[in-house]
């Protein structure tokens, strides 16, 4: 029986994958809300590279929660929660501290508190 933290995992895969596809096949729109908006195909290239490492990492995990792998889940998570945490620094290096960076706290406190819950998983299933 899969633990509720797997079943989140697998959600939250499936959200990083399907967030990945849209930056990568549209990111004219995704760029504005990453918190960067930009309006020429030319100008989002780092959107691209944003949507291609987060639909590998939303696949990647969505296989193993698929699985109900947990062991795999807990290190690829807790590397999960660097991204957020690096596109803040962009933004902020960029247009500084301002609203934009909310998007990106919920998505590392989601990220960090999951990446506890499925470390917790493991032990229990240890």
């Amino acid at each position: 029986m899969r633990s509720w933290a797997v079943r989140l995992a697998g959600l939250v895969s499936v959200v990083i994958l399907l967030l990945g596809v849209r930056a990568f096949l549209d990111p004219v729109a995704p760029s504005a809300s990453f918190g960067l908006p930009m309006h020429t195909a030319a100008a989002t290239a780092f959107v691209r590279v944003y949507g291609a490492r987060n639909a590998l990492l939303g696949a990647v995990a969505l296989v193993f929660a698929a699985r109900g792998m947990v062991r795999p889940l807990v290190p690829l998570f807790v590397l999960a929660t660097c991204p957020p945490l690096l596109d803040a620094m962009v933004i902020v290096s960029r247009v500084g501290v301002g609203h934009e960076l909310a998007r990106h706290a919920i998505i590392l406190a989601v990220l960090a508190a999951l990446s506890i819950s499925l470390w917790r998983a493991s032990e229990a299933r240890a």
